[in-house]
């Protein structure tokens, strides 16, 4: 669970510094989450992950998954 976190940290550190698609953030992709992970993860860590999916469809055009 932790070096999850600190990951999220590191992609959302590393997207303020790319200007490019070709940045950090836009090839490690979005974090896409298992049904259970409601239960598992804590609300800073949910918001946390919102943040950085936010910010990878602005800055490198994620799209949502398509299921």
């Amino acid at each position: 669970m932790d070096k999850a976190l600190i990951l999220i940290v590191a992609c959302l550190s590393l997207a303020a510094c790319s200007s490019t698609r070709t940045g950090s953030l836009c090839t490690a992709g979005p974090i896409i989450l298992d049904a259970g992970a409601s239960d598992r993860l804590t609300r800073g860590e949910k918001e946390q992950i919102v943040t950085l999916n936010e910010s990878g469809a602005e800055i490198c055009g994620w799209r949502p998954a398509r299921r």
